[in-house]
């Protein structure tokens, strides 16, 4: 039963009173006082309050009892009727011209909303309820809706937005001591906090909030569940377990359905980490069911994110799949409903000012993006780049037959998959909706024998025979897109030999008709494998489809390829077709249209340039400037091996590589753009604009895995005179280099951060080992040498930029923080050192923001404890 000081006083002035309409004002008073923490009760009041007002035609009362009943069906999670209750409410406050009464509906039905997931009607309801309680000056109503716009920045992730608003009302409810307020706003705080992972901060409100509210009241079981959660994230699993079941049994008690879904939630995720994958699913059911009943979308959106991890875990890619899905979905719905709400509001004055937000978040989201796709791309150019220089630089050791024949496979796959993410990493063409298809020449027979190729060792494996035919009636060559071709016949014979045990699988081509030079040439790929059952046949093509639940778990896979290699077909202007029967066999026809070539014979390539440029790259002096060992080893080698009068000389900087320049004359510059102590972008500027001649127009080349349209722009706006992709081609590098040196013009050149003190990060424990040497093995073909050697040269390179981390992080230069752990993140991948242990990704984003400046000195810290494990399990390796 409540007994706060508050409650006596109204209860006193309740029985002192003798007008009707001052007891039902009291009443209301009593109502708000009691409903934090017996909500049924403040029901129960809320219809007295509605009875007497209709007994003595007391309108404002009537509105005032209809808008605290409507604010207890909000607790209660009876969101449809509270809504109704409040509209009429809101019809009252209107039609009296009764500002007050009509912004505290307003914010009541935006707390509905809110718990909905409805984010466009929270935003509306909020603000016109803050801009009447502006104009009527009234402090403290205007800090209880602020209070409730910082939740809502919370549901937005911008935690810390949400930050500065809760710590602009606190001092307003500290002063006004009033109880429920301060609950509310140290709830608030404990959420934010716990997001932003100031696991003190958040515990010290959560704690607050145990010592302000009554045992067995909503706000005492709230505050354990928050504690329960901080206990979660800080790995104290035995006190998480502890306020977590305690929370949820007084919970289920009270009838608190937000409490409910919140410790179900997380005691299923702690029996996740558990490996009790039953307990778990059962725990994030329950979350899940009384999210959907009171409709809780926010809720819901967290669920099945967790419940895609979980499903993952236990090996069911289709229901991973649907959970993850379900979860974009609803984000996207959740979100997008935002931005219209918006747009159609612009007339409000607050809106018009949270629309200047919105584009403000528009942008950001758009960096954001851009830095995302940039970052994709060079983290897949990057491993690549090794991969296909160091496959071309064995090719050219003159290897045995069987090893020619394993490089090439690995040199196709390669490039064909670099073609696949130039496409995907390319925003216009994804954006439009659109992959341009090739119109070259090409030797179909060369096409059909690297499919062989790249399948002949799985076959081998499952001792499958792999035929391959091509009717005599084809022209050798055609003229269409072989990559395009060759990706759609490895999707579908890789299919078949994966669902092939025993007999064959067979690629065969013949010519199905002719109109002219256009030939319409028809690709059978058949197995003799488990075949694919009736009622799965006309879905199989939709994506992420496999023919059911108990083929995706034998075999595994997305089932994308059957869905790209229909689209690609679509593009060609051909079409696939299936025919199938259960454990006899599959056989995928795609017919597709090519042209004759007119230039039938193969002619052997001769080297891309003539003889004169050849010369002249022979006689070159070059400034190889690249941080990356591996990728430093690849580009010298190849350099030397393609033009062996080359003199090369070597920067590991931007800054060294000035320097450089100012003592010796270059013919080129091959520049790598993310270096340390200054980057290539930095470092063509102060070379194009501090530099004398002739050094001032040297030939700059950018070597980068960097290469979105707005990356290539930034090269040339600094004054480079072209670029490279990585993975590089020695052709592609020879011809641009000869190209820069055949054009002679000289290019054309026309904050402090706020420090805060953060709660110490608790770390998990160091696994046994932090090494893993089978990467490195895989990598170096088991070479012990060479394993021995990559070891050493972490050994050397590590400890320097681990030092380098340090002293930047002490002068507060976050990008050359950013930079190491750049150069470093590879390498430790080398190693086989796992990221969530490292935390070496983290630190390099974290070093980009502004906002996570904080949190870099224990992320560094726990670094260099795992770098100082990984260098004595190197050591003890030699």
């Amino acid at each position: 039963m409540m007994d706060t000081p508050r409650y006596r006083e109204l209860k006193e002035k309740l029985a002192q009173q003798t007008d009707e309409k001052a007891r039902i004002d009291t009443l209301v008073d009593l109502g708000v006082e009691v409903r934090s923490v017996d909500v049924e009760h403040a029901s129960e009041i809320a219809d007295e309050i509605i009875v007497r007002a209709n007994a003595v035609a007391y309108t404002r009362g009537l509105g005032r009892g209809l808008n605290l009943k409507g604010s207890c069906y909000w607790l209660q999670g009876e969101y449809d009727t509270g809504l109704a209750v409040l509209k009429e409410a809101l019809a009252i406050a209107t039609r009296m011209r009764d500002r007050k009464l009509e912004a505290r509906v307003l914010h009541n039905l935006g707390n509905i909303y809110r718990d909905m997931g409805d984010l466009a009607n929270v935003l509306t309801h909020f603000e016109k309820a803050l801009a009447i309680n502006e104009e009527l000056g009234d402090e403290f109503s205007q800090s209880v809706i602020l209070t409730s716009i910082s939740n809502l920045l919370y549901d937005l992730n911008d935690y810390d937005s949400a930050l500065e608003y809760a710590l602009k009302c606190l001092p307003i409810f500290e002063r006004a001591h009033n109880t429920s307020s301060l609950i509310n706003i140290y709830n608030t705080l404990g959420n934010i906090y716990f997001k932003k992972e100031q696991f003190a901060e958040a515990m010290y409100y959560f704690g607050e909030n145990i010592k302000q509210s009554e045992p067995e009241t909503p706000a005492y079981v709230m505050a354990e569940s928050g504690l329960g959660k901080v206990y979660y994230k800080m790995q104290d699993f035995g006190n998480s377990s502890k306020y977590l079941t305690n929370a949820l049994r007084e919970s289920q008690l009270l009838g608190n359905a937000e409490v409910q879904i919140i410790c179900h939630f997380y005691l299923g995720r702690l029996y996740m980490d558990d490996g009790n994958y039953r307990q778990a699913l059962q725990s994030l059911n329950s979350s899940f069911t009384l999210a959907d009943e009171y409709m809780r979308r926010h809720d819901l959106m967290s669920i099945h994110e967790v419940l895609s991890m979980l499903y993952d875990l236990m090996g069911d890619v289709p229901k991973a799949y649907f959970h993850l899905k379900t979860f974009e979905k609803l984000k996207e719905e959740i979100f997008k409903q935002k931005v219209i709400d918006e747009i159609k509001n612009l007339q409000v004055r607050q809106q018009i000012e949270l629309a200047k937000k919105e584009k403000e978040v528009a942008e950001r989201t758009a960096l954001l993006k851009h830095q995302f796709m940039a970052n994709m791309s060079h983290e897949i150019r990057t491993p690549m780049n090794a991969i296909v220089g160091m496959t071309r630089l064995l090719l050219a050791k003159d290897p045995k037959p069987e090893q020619l024949r394993y490089l090439n496979a690995i040199q196709l796959s390669a490039d064909n998959l670099l073609v696949i993410i130039n496409d995907i990493l390319d925003l216009s063409k994804i954006e439009a909706g659109k992959i341009v298809i090739e119109h070259i020449d090409f030797n179909i027979r060369e096409v059909m024998q690297s499919v062989r190729d790249m399948l002949m060792l799985k076959a081998e494996e499952k001792r499958i025979e792999l035929r391959i035919s091509i009717d005599r009636a084809i022209p050798k060559r055609l003229t269409g897109d072989p990559t395009r071709l060759n990706q759609i016949l490895i999707n579908l014979s890789g299919n078949a030999v994966k669902f092939t045990e025993r007999g064959f699988v067979e690629v065969k081509a013949t010519p199905r008709k002719k109109e002219g030079d256009k030939l319409w040439i028809q690709f059978d790929v058949t197995d003799t494998g488990i075949g694919i059952a009736p009622e799965h046949v006309n879905s199989i093509f939709d994506s992420f489809t496999q023919a059911g639940a108990e083929t995706t778990r034998k075999f595994g896979g997305t089932g994308l390829g059957l869905t790209i290699s229909r689209q690609l077909a679509g593009l060609m202007g051909g079409e696939i077709s299936v025919k199938s029967e259960l454990q006899k066999g599959t056989t995928f026809t795609t017919v597709l249209p090519f042209e004759e070539a007119k230039i039938q014979e193969d002619v052997k390539q001769a080297s891309i340039l003539g003889k004169e440029s050849m010369q002249r790259l022979n006689k070159l002096k070059v400034l190889l400037v690249e941080d990356n060992e591996f990728n430093r080893m690849v580009a010298e080698d190849t350099l030397k091996e393609t033009i062996p009068g080359i003199r090369l000389q070597v920067a590991v900087n931007g800054q060294e590589a000035i320097n450089k320049l100012q003592k010796e004359m270059y013919d080129v510059v091959l520049m790598d753009i993310q270096m340390p102590v200054m980057d290539g972008v930095t470092a063509t500027r102060a070379i194009r604009n501090t530099l004398p001649e002739p050094a001032r127009s040297v030939k700059i080349i950018a070597m980068t895995a960097n290469v979105l349209q707005e990356d290539v722009q930034e090269y040339f706006n600094a004054g480079m005179n072209a670029y490279v992709s990585k993975p590089f081609h020695s052709d592609e590098l020879l011809l641009k280099m000869d190209s820069v040196l055949g054009n002679n013009s000289a290019p054309n050149n026309n904050k402090q951060e706020e420090k805060s003190t953060k709660p110490e990060r608790t770390f998990a424990p160091l696994p046994a080992h932090v090494t893993d040497m089978n990467f490195l093995k895989q990598f170096t073909g088991g070479n012990p040498d060479k394993v021995q050697k990559y070891i050493g040269m972490f050994l050397e390179n590590a400890p320097k930029l681990l030092e380098n981390i340090d002293k930047a992080l002490l002068a507060r230069d976050y990008q050359a923080v950013k930079i190491a752990a750049h150069s470093l993140k590879p390498q430790l991948s080398y190693m086989g050192v796992k990221e969530d242990v490292s935390n070496i990704f983290l630190i390099e984003q974290s070093s980009g923001e502004s906002a996570h400046y904080e949190s870099l000195p224990q992320l560094i810290n726990n670094l260099k404890r795992l770098c100082s494990k990984a260098f004595e399990e190197l050591r003890n390796n030699k």
